[in-house]
């Protein structure tokens, strides 16, 4: 059974009944793939759970840009980007096949740009909302289009670690050049032409209030905590600041599912912010497998001056250092589709 659209909780219905083994085979790939995802009446309804409960959220008397902006954050706390995809192992096209699955992905919470992008488009889908799934080439976000026709580019997987974290987003409803200043190529999609419209830092920030998507962080962002986290660090050396640091990171709040690649994009945030360049500047952060699963998560590595390092495991809030780097130690990874 093969269809160019997301089955529906009727057709998997009567699929349940008959046949439970079977899977429907569907595309939610971008424009000129012809890879086909195939899902199981399980997965579905599953994905199906998850896709209501976000939506029942929803109060009716919203206005459109209240829902979409809710979904955004909903979507962007529940699901994490997944560097499995990248490392190109045994266990990556595990991964990357239920990452291409929008009812595996949101159920698993772990997912590439082609996730974040379908899952986004697909509920904005359910509740009415106009949208379009947007792909460069090695990249996929959505264009949002309201009911007075004004276009709004934004991009969930790069904002979605910001979400978790109470920050302000910074791809969401932003000027066409701000958007390409966060390294989006325009020209490399079909609205290069478009007029982009865009929404003010204080109506975001309104938006955020008034669906409720700041209750957890006392109803206002957190960037002027954590673009200090990485200064006043008055210990003798730069390792006892790195270990300053990281104890620092590990109190922070947080919300929804939070991965290693969600720590290692704040924690590089906060460096950006340091005005102590002569610390940001030797350390190094990224994640690494801590074992030969296919599960999450991966614990998160401070390289200082390319010699010495220290372990984070963000589940457990411990941290060590190390005398040489893990062997399974991933570095400099590309994020793609």
């Amino acid at each position: 059974m093969t269809s160019s659209y997301i089955p529906t909780a009727e057709m998997m219905e009567v699929v349940r009944k008959v046949a439970p083994e079977f899977k429907v085979r569907f595309k939610t790939e971008k424009v000129g793939s012809d890879k086909i995802i195939p899902i199981s009446p399980a997965e579905f309804f599953e994905g199906e759970r998850i896709f209501r409960t976000i939506l029942r959220g929803i109060n009716p008397d919203w206005s459109e840009h209240q829902k979409y902006r809710y979904l955004y954050n909903q979507v962007g706390k529940m699901l994490s980007y997944d560097l499995n995809v990248l490392d190109y192992g045994e266990k990556a096209s595990i991964h990357e096949k239920y990452s291409r699955n929008i009812f595996t992905s949101v159920s698993k919470n772990w997912g590439i740009c082609a996730s974040f992008a379908g899952i986004y488009d697909y509920l904005c889908y359910r509740m009415g909302l106009d949208s379009t799934i947007l792909s460069e080439d090695d990249h996929d976000y959505v264009l949002l289009t309201d009911s007075k026709g004004r276009d709004y580019l934004t991009d969930l997987t790069s904002d979605s670690a910001m979400i978790k974290f109470g920050l302000k987003t910074e791809n969401y409803a932003v000027s066409k050049e701000e958007f390409e200043r966060n390294s989006h190529d325009l020209n490399s999609t079909d609205i290069s032409g478009y007029e982009i419209s865009q929404i003010s830092e204080s109506e975001i920030e309104e938006l955020d209030k008034s669906t409720g998507s700041l209750d957890d962080f006392g109803g206002e962002y957190t960037n002027s905590i954590l673009e200090n986290l990485a200064n006043n660090l008055e210990e003798n050396n730069i390792t006892e600041k790195a270990i300053c640091f990281i104890k620092r990171v590990r109190d922070l709040k947080t919300v929804g599912r939070v991965t290693d690649s969600d720590y290692v994009q704040i924690i590089k945030w906060i460096l950006s912010k340091c005005q102590d360049k002569d610390f940001s500047d030797k350390i190094d952060v990224t994640s690494f497998v801590c074992e030969d699963t296919i599960e999450l998560p991966r614990k998160i590595l401070l390289k200082i001056s390319g010699e010495k390092f220290i372990q984070f495991d963000y589940k457990t809030k411990e941290y060590e250092e190390l005398r040489e780097a893990p062997k399974s130690i991933s570095m400099n990874r590309e994020r793609s589709v």
